[in-house]
């Protein structure tokens, strides 16, 4: 996984956290909501990910096996279920099936869900001790990573009770901006954040890589606060468009390099020339968003499924 990849788990993190701070300030009062709404949300896009990468990585590795020698894990039953209850992270492991790895950060993701309902809806007197079984069974380098997701309840929570001047907004709306273009100068930790936890300086380095960028992306939120106003005719003219288009980022996250890797394996243009790269990105674009009209669209169609699972 590249620098900017990383980062962009950093901020997805960030942004899960804010988000999940808000359905559960504006409607998702109780566990049986908030727990069937986090299925459906995860489940309409992870089991169609996982058919959709076995799929495409049997034709794919039929046609040609080379463009699969990196970044590609055997699919077994162990690891279906392992992907299905997204314990792939857990502890010490790395697992993902075929060439799906970016379902890895799932096995972060959920488990942050699972952590934040133990603290919002048990007892009060077992509220720490519910969120600290959680973390002690999904592991060290799991847990390591939830503060970075709690920085976004406490961005959400923060903008609710605090409001900024314009002058300050913008100061936290670009200022982070810069000082990123600068930090994308210096050298970079090459571990991830699914590495396992040590004392060792270069996984030391990562982790605080992972914070200072999510600190970044907290401050150039809380900057947006103080300035949304300035944005808002534009984004409300665009709106349609941005719904639309962010109604499908998950399946865009979660299926992209098998779509990617098929195209690949099927493609009869040369690797290297540019036409094969136009190939892979506008393709794998395009598959991607008709993925997402029959996962991700579908989440009310998850639900009620769920729904009628959780009553038999």
């Amino acid at each position: 996984m590249s620098a900017a990849g990383v980062q962009a788990v950093d901020v997805f993190f960030v942004l899960s956290g804010f988000v999940i701070a808000h359905v559960c300030a504006t409607r998702e009062h109780t566990l049986y909501n908030y727990a069937l709404s986090r299925a459906a949300r995860i489940y309409s896009v992870a089991i169609p990910a996982l058919i959709l990468t076995i799929v495409l990585d049997a034709v794919g590795r039929s046609y040609d096996p080379t463009v699969y020698q990196e970044g590609f894990q055997e699919i077994s039953g162990g690891l279906l279920v392992r992907s299905l209850f997204f314990i792939g992270e857990q502890w010490n492991a790395h697992r993902f099936a075929g060439s799906n790895s970016p379902y890895w950060s799932l096995g972060f993701e959920v488990w942050y869900y699972i952590a934040f309902a133990a603290f919002m809806f048990a007892p009060k007197p077992w509220r720490w001790a519910a969120v600290a079984c959680v973390l002690l069974f999904i592991g060290p380098k799991v847990a390591l990573m939830f503060p970075v997701w709690l920085m976004g309840v406490a961005v959400y929570r923060f903008i609710t009770i605090k409001t900024i001047s314009e002058t300050a907004g913008w100061t936290c709306f670009v200022a982070p901006v810069l000082i990123f273009a600068v930090y994308q100068q210096l050298p970079h930790s090459p571990l991830q954040p699914f590495m396992p936890v040590s004392l060792q300086s270069e996984r030391i380095i990562s982790t605080a890589q992972d914070y200072f960028i999510a600190g970044l992306f907290c401050v150039h939120l809380i900057g947006f606060s103080g300035i949304s106003g300035s944005f808002s005719a534009g984004l409300e003219r665009f709106s349609m468009a941005i719904r639309w288009v962010s109604g499908a980022t998950f399946s865009l996250y979660l299926a992209h390099l098998p779509i990617m890797h098929c195209l690949s394996a099927l493609s009869p243009l040369s690797k290297s020339s540019t036409a094969h790269e136009m190939l892979l990105i506008f393709g794998t674009v395009f598959i991607c968003f008709v993925f997402a009209e029959c996962s991700e669209r579908r989440k009310k169609v998850w639900r009620l499924l769920i729904v009628k699972m959780v009553r038999i």
